[in-house]
């Protein structure tokens, strides 16, 4: 995170004050002075409304100390000093807010520390749970306490805002900034999120290449915002940035005309900005916890022609490369998906143009898992997977021959190329499992 000092406190307190910043920084200066000498005297210090710290069974200095001691510093009277003393602490709060870490001089670093979701074992049953994100406030004590540990005692009013802080930043990347674009800044920036806006993909890329953006609202009337579309979920350090992707009220989801990366939400215009702003705090909470469990997911979805088919397997090898795999089981994984969409362009699709096909990619710790789904009809596939695992699929291709329809071999293909693979009841969709580690259990 992003370092606060004295210099940028100064510049946070000034209005508070109604001063300018070399007043404001002798005042913060004078507070964080009388706060060590306390640390220094074996006392801790205690703020209403913000935190207590200091040192467990050990006294406290109070705030009207703390006050009197700035007082002094400062050579105001003793009633002037609490103004100066809040002015302080509100100075701390917003750039705390802000996720700033505030270094005060000596006596310590004030921050936000966050955890992210993890999976974990209930203690009292055993099985998994999924704990989600958490963000609380935190002290890291200065070279004023000498290496003793501090205790600290967060006031409960700022440890909940503190938690419920929205501080995530917003890319919007859109064809050019309007009046709607400027409702939806107005819109974020109330709710304590702050909004960039890109209207070409070179600068959107830029944002993202700099780090901190939390969620992306892509207009898919931007020049080239598939390209984006493909850093974002594609790659592995931007995949847990969700993607809001907008769309035109003439687009038909159900019949894509090109290869299309999706987004992990979308929204038809018109649409109205609260439900924008829903969707983007939903998914930054469904970011967070599955983060958890998968290092990685896209979707995407292609009609059935031959340009957007070859689309597919290219973006699909790229995923495979990134993933970990040894170069032996990326070329594995890479022939059965390969054969599993080519079996959905032909035998599902029958190579019709306005029937799609779908492929779910998800990456976890110890596996990739790709479904691929057509929209055929399906087919009676446990007799050929079952054929296929014993080793006669050429058998089962005849069977199908002498129906007069096609297939069986690409079973038993799939079948040596991945660990596991699985049909869905229909049988239009398949889902193909591959182990990083070749000695990773069925």
């Amino acid at each position: 995170m992003p370092t606060a000092t004295i210099d940028d406190l100064s510049k946070a307190v000034a209005p508070l004050l109604k001063s300018d910043e070399e007043k404001a920084r002798a005042v913060v200066s004078a507070v964080f002075a009388a706060c060590s000498e306390a640390i220094q005297a074996g006392k801790g210090v205690e703020f209403r409304d913000f935190a207590r710290i200091g040192f467990a069974g050990g006294s406290f200095a109070t705030e009207a100390e703390i006050q009197s001691q700035v007082a002094a510093k400062l050579g105001v009277p003793p009633d002037n000093a609490g103004a100066l003393l809040n002015a302080s602490l509100q100075g701390i709060q917003r750039l705390v807010l802000m996720e700033k870490d505030v270094v005060a001089d000596n006596f310590g670093t004030f921050r936000v520390r966050k955890e992210k979701a993890k999976i974990a074992k209930d203690p009292k049953h055993g099985h998994k749970v999924l704990s989600g994100a958490k963000r609380f406030f935190a002290f890291d004590p200065g070279s004023v306490f000498a290496g003793r540990k501090a205790e600290v005692m967060v006031a409960e009013g700022w440890a909940k805002q503190v938690q419920t802080q929205r501080t995530a930043t917003v890319l919007a990347v859109v064809p050019e900034k309007d009046f709607f674009v400027d409702c939806i800044i107005y819109y974020f920036n109330k709710a304590g999120w702050k909004t960039h806006i890109a209207t070409t993909v070179a600068e959107a890329e830029k944002q993202l290449e700099e780090g901190g953006v939390y969620l992306t609202i892509l207009d898919s009337g931007v020049k080239e915002w598939q390209r984006l579309a493909e850093k974002v979920k594609g790659g592995r350090m931007t995949a847990h940035i969700p993607l809001v992707i907008t769309f035109p009220p003439s687009v038909n989801l159900d019949s894509p005309k090109q290869f299309m990366i999706c987004g992990d939400a979308h929204v038809v215009q018109p649409f109205e900005v609260k439900k924008l702003f829903t969707i983007c705090d939903d998914e930054l909470v469904r970011s967070s916890e599955e983060e958890a469990i998968f290092e990685q997911q896209v979707l995407f979805q292609f009609p059935t022609e031959d340009g957007s088919v070859e689309k597919a397997n290219e973006f699909g090898h790229e995923l495979f490369e990134a993933s970990g795999l040894s170069e032996e089981a990326q070329v594995a994984i890479a022939a059965a998906f390969r054969e599993g969409i080519g079996n959905a362009a032909q035998h599902g699709n029958k190579y019709r143009r306005d029937k799609k096909i779908e492929v779910l990619y998800l990456l976890d710790k110890e596996k990739i898992t790709c479904m691929v789904k057509d929209q055929g009809q399906g087919f009676d596939h446990e007799k050929y997977v079952k054929k296929g695992k014993a080793g006669d699929a050429l058998g089962a291709a005849r069977e199908r021959h002498k129906e007069g329809k096609l297939g069986g071999l690409g079973i038993m293909l799939m079948l040596k190329c991945c660990d596991r693979i699985e049909y869905n009841d229909v049988g239009n969709a398949i889902t193909l499992t591959k182990f990083l580690k070749s000695n990773s259990p069925e």
